[in-house]
């Protein structure tokens, strides 16, 4: 395993319809007891290093409403990792960007959905896009390169949007890339959009941007690629990247190197099921020795991996998925 995703929290200062459920009692809202502590997060880190662990991104629910991040991401950036990314709504980045750097942070992913006000305010219930679009200038200004906007594709609310959203990234030098909903949780019946696959996106963005061109491996080189799929397009006089992320109809479970770990403590080894180990009760447990609490901890990330499904069984209708909700998983 080289790759972990972090989850610091399940709280989120969005409500997005494709991930917080409206129903406030079904939101998990850790309390901060139940969370895994800074001390625990660097120890877990700590000892799957010397195993290949070389990359971890902080997730969350919204990872920067977590008040210990800052010196977070300064530990984990100090133990010998390749690099400590980011995923966010861009909300606190303003704030954030210059302090995250100065800590170091490797890069960014920022979600971003759509360009219109009125469809962002509708689709996070209480998100700021002027906020968003400050934070990615924030961003920029603090030296992040490399920046990955996400953006999930939705079929009749942000679909006419593709190639707009692609002409604003490729204007600051950021990558777009376009996710499938995710049958998980309130993925399942998204009250502002519906399902659109790889194959209807990539159609889209050809429509609007012109032909698409597979693009060899030195130009997919990215830094932290992960399972994103590459397409080129002609911008101007140059050839630009497009990602897309096809969970659901290209299911990519044959490459996948990753493994989730909740706020709680809770190890995930596969996305597409609600299989989990408890991490934290295993750490919490072990004898109070440094080499025995690696050893615990070393231990039951094997087993997780022993565990990963060859694929997953979803479908776009949710059929086959897991019942746990993606707040609370982990993006």
């Amino acid at each position: 395993m080289s790759y972990l995703r972090i989850s610091l929290t399940d709280r989120c200062n969005y409500r997005c319809s494709y991930c917080m459920p409206t129903d406030a009692s079904l939101r998990s809202a850790l309390c901060s007891e139940a969370l895994l502590d800074e001390e625990e997060l660097v120890e877990i880190v700590s000892a799957l290093i010397p195993v290949g662990l070389q990359r971890v991104r902080l997730t969350g629910g919204e990872p920067t409403v977590r008040r210990e991040l800052i010196r977070i991401v300064e530990r984990l950036s100090g133990i010998g990792l390749q690099e400590v990314t980011l995923s966010t709504n861009g909300e606190r980045l303003v704030e954030l960007a210059e302090p995250l750097r100065r800590a170091g942070l490797s890069r960014l992913n920022i979600s971003l959905d759509t360009l219109n006000p009125h469809r962002f305010a509708q689709l996070t219930r209480s998100g700021n896009l002027d906020r968003v679009l400050a934070g990615i200038d924030a961003a920029q200004a603090a030296g992040f390169a490399h920046i990955k906007l996400n953006t999930v594709a939705l079929s009749g609310f942000n679909d006419d949007e593709l190639g707009a959203i692609c002409r604003f990234a490729f204007a600051r030098d950021l990558t777009p890339r376009f996710i499938e909903l995710m049958p998980i949780g309130e993925g399942v019946a998204c009250s502002v959009g519906g399902f659109l696959s790889a194959a209807a996106i990539r159609a889209k963005l050809s429509a609007e941007l012109g032909p698409l061109q597979s693009l060899d491996s030195t130009l997919t080189a990215l830094p932290g690629t992960g399972p994103a799929r590459y397409v080129g397009v002609q911008y101007g006089e140059s050839l630009r990247r497009i990602g897309v992320i096809a969970a659901v109809s290209e299911p990519f479970c044959d490459d996948c190197n990753r493994v989730r770990l909740s706020a709680s403590g809770q190890l995930q080894s596969c996305l597409g099921s609600d299989a989990a180990i408890d991490l934290a009760q295993a750490l919490r447990t072990a004898p109070n020795d440094s080499v025995s609490r690696s050893n615990a901890i070393v231990t039951v990330v094997r087993k997780a991996l022993l565990y990963k499904q060859q694929g997953h069984s979803f479908t776009p209708v949710g059929c086959g998925r897991p019942r746990r909700l993606m707040v609370a998983i982990g993006g």
